[in-house]
């Protein structure tokens, strides 16, 4: 048994550079530059994954593959192996992994340790029972580099997943580095380099899962339609809370590396999701972990060393590159024909036609594509990757044992939420300011608690449970209220500027703040009578 340390990277295909022999060239160029020691090789790559009709292995975690390589003159070559359940961390990849030479492409279950699988397994009725799932078939090119007294397999894999009788094939086109001997810092190093000239982002699905996912698609002979996220006219989709799960017994540091670990997990979904169905609101999703992250490195500032604090700034810089995707949300609803807006108004056409110039002032999708497969935002992940691998390798840590956990969660939520109702308690008396005015600026204050809440409400109280839900409820109802006033406040700044007044529009514009003040006067007077769920 031998354990797989790899990264894994999918590239970004809507540009020339990114042709298969582009690719190709592009690392040769990039190694020979740096004086990297390399040999190269390109072979083909048959795959098949195997299990039972019921998914025996994949219940006990365990993945069976089947593959055959053949290298230009060379007979092809057949091997068998196991992947046993692992660790993923912001596409880095550890699992065990058990190879067997063999010598056809079907496998032979028992020549495997029998210690791989649960005692309840019958190996000769498993033996029986298998059946193909799905397959792979890819050209690989592989450099296996010397650095830094450490062997390193880059991988390059061009092909698609297929399943039987099925139409749709999913396309392979990614890279994996693999730390064949050494420390995983060169890794790490030799990555960096590769994102200075590839357009790459982390890969949080395997080959495998992505064919798992082909073969129960295919079960339902249904086409895989894809198509924009629907909208269903609302403001905005109803807003929910990130909670990071965090063991009540865990040790302040180990929170920390907990929190962001699962931050930069959630943080590289939605850039999937953004790649393979682009709209506002799944960017919207994208700042919203990088925000979460962020949160993070506030809450246990002191724990952090200057270099680690120096990776806040740059998640700083990613938030306010985005930011302008909520103003991009509102505008979108604002001219969308299904909306509220345009239901109850027939709003005038030279009106929506300034708030479609606004919109077009923002990044278009290829521009944002780009942004998230740069080597910037790709540098950003891999040094939380490496302070997360440091810091759970690291047994010098200091631990502050005058402090728990619990305690130090109880204090930011006390702390947090006290300085939003203090803020919110001036909506109760006269001000100079407006309603509105005073809404948001109370926002910020808003976006620390429920942050605050994302990250410690879990050692208090289950994920789901009810006491938590009543506590955020009237912060979330205020949350979403704010957002449709800021929409609102963008309609009304547009309209001022029209030559001729639109009296109907300006009146509805009244009554909706007027209602949604009301509104939000509800729940900020509910916010400011619950009592706290933590001690």
């Amino acid at each position: 048994m031998v354990t797989e340390i790899e990264l894994k990277y999918s590239l970004l295909e809507s540009n020339e550079q990114a042709k298969p022999e582009q690719i190709t060239t592009t690392i040769n160029q990039l190694l020979s530059e740096h004086d990297v020691t390399f040999v190269h090789q390109e072979k083909q790559l048959s795959n098949h994954y195997f299990d039972t009709a019921n998914l025996t292995l994949r219940k006990n975690r365990i993945a069976l593959r089947t593959r055959g390589t053949k290298c230009f003159d060379e007979t092809k070559r057949f091997e068998q192996t196991i992947k046993t359940s692992g660790t993923i961390i912001a596409g880095l990849h550890q699992r065990p992994e058990y190879n067997i030479d063999i010598g056809d492409a079907k496998p032979i279950v028992s020549l495997f340790p029998h210690i791989i699988f649960q005692p309840n397994i019958d190996i000769n009725l498993l033996q029986q029972q298998i059946i193909e799932l799905f397959s792979t078939h890819f050209t690989r090119h592989t450099w296996l580099v010397s650095l830094e007294d450490a062997q390193i397999e880059i991988a390059f894999d061009c092909g698609e997943v297929a399943c039987q009788d099925y139409v749709k094939k999913p396309r392979i086109y990614e890279i994996e580095l693999e730390l064949v001997s050494g420390d995983s810092q060169a890794l790490l190093v030799l990555t960096k380099l590769l994102f200075s000239q590839l357009a790459l982002r982390p890969g949080q699905l395997t080959k495998a899962a992505r064919g798992y996912a082909l073969y129960h698609e295919s079960l339902t002979l249904a086409s895989h339609v894809e198509s924009k996220l629907p909208n269903n006219g609302a403001i905005v989709e109803k807003i929910e809370l990130s909670i990071i799960d965090l063991p009540k017994k865990m040790q302040l540091h180990n929170a920390l590396t907990h929190g962001i670990e699962f931050s930069l997990n959630q943080l590289q979904l939605c850039v999937d999701s953004y790649v393979e169905i682009p709209s506002f609101n799944v960017l919207s999703k994208v700042s919203e972990q990088l925000i979460l992250l962020r949160q993070g490195f506030w809450l246990f500032d002191e724990l952090l060393s200057p270099d680690e604090k120096a990776l806040r700034n740059e998640l700083s810089y990613f938030i306010r590159t985005i930011h302008w995707v909520e103003n991009a949300r509102y505008i979108q609803l604002l001219i969308n024909k299904q909306s509220s807006y345009q239901k109850e108004n027939s709003i005038n056409q030279e009106l929506i036609t300034k708030l479609q110039l606004r919109q077009s002032r923002y990044p278009r999708e290829p521009q944002v594509l780009a942004l998230l497969h740069s080597e910037r935002f790709n540098n950003l992940q891999v040094d939380l990757l490496s302070l997360l691998l440091k810091r759970n390798s690291d047994d010098t840590l200091k631990i502050d044992n005058s402090s728990s956990l619990v305690e130090f969660a109880a204090k930011h939520l006390t702390n947090s939420t006290k300085a939003l109702s203090d803020e919110l308690a001036k909506l109760q008396k006269p001000q100079d300011s407006t309603s509105i005015e005073l809404y948001l600026t109370a926002h910020s204050l808003l976006i620390r608690a429920l942050l605050t809440t994302s990250w410690f409400s879990c050692l208090f109280a289950e994920p789901e449970s009810e006491i938590v839900k009543r506590f955020n409820m009237p912060l979330l109802d205020i949350k979403q209220g704010i957002v449709e006033l800021q929409s609102l406040s963008l309609l009304q700044q547009q309209l001022e500027q029209l030559p001729k007044q639109e009296n109907k529009l300006t009146q509805w514009l009244a009554n909706k703040s007027e209602n949604l003040i009301t509104a939000l006067d509800q729940s900020r007077a509910k916010a400011l009578t619950m009592k706290p769920y933590w001690p």
